[in-house]
C-alpha cells in the first residue's frame, strides 16, 4: 500500500473531514464563549467533535427536532451549541 492509495482512500477522506469539522466547531465554540482556556489543537478538535455529536444526537431527542447531518448548516449550528455547553463544562471542571 503506497501513500497515494492511502490519501485517496474514502475512509482517510472521511477522517480528515471529521477532523476539520471538529476543529471548526471547537474554534467557533471558543469564540462564542471567550475566555482563557488553555486548550491545544487536539483538545479543541475533540471538544468540537464531542459537541457536534452531543448536539446532533441529543437535541433531536430532547427538543423533538428533525435529525440533521453533522455537515449541514443546521447540524453545524447545533454542533456549535453542543460544543459551547462542553466549553462551559470544561471551564467549571478545570476552573479556568
Amino acid at each position: 500500500m503506497n501513500i497515494n492509495s492511502i490519501l485517496h482512500h474514502p475512509l482517510f477522506n472521511q477522517i480528515v473531514l471529521w477532523v476539520v469539522l471538529g476543529l471548526g466547531v471547537g474554534v467557533a465554540a471558543k469564540l462564542v464563549i471567550p475566555g482563557s482556556e488553555a486548550m491545544g489543537w487536539i483538545r479543541t478538535i475533540l471538544l468540537g467533535l464531542a459537541g457536534s455529536f452531543l448536539g446532533n444526537f441529543l437535541a433531536p431527542r430532547v427538543f423533538h427536532w428533525p435529525t440533521y447531518t453533522a455537515f449541514s448548516w443546521q447540524g453545524i449550528l447545533i454542533g456549535i451549541a453542543g460544543a459551547v455547553v462542553l466549553v462551559l463544562i470544561n471551564r467549571v471542571v478545570t476552573r479556568s
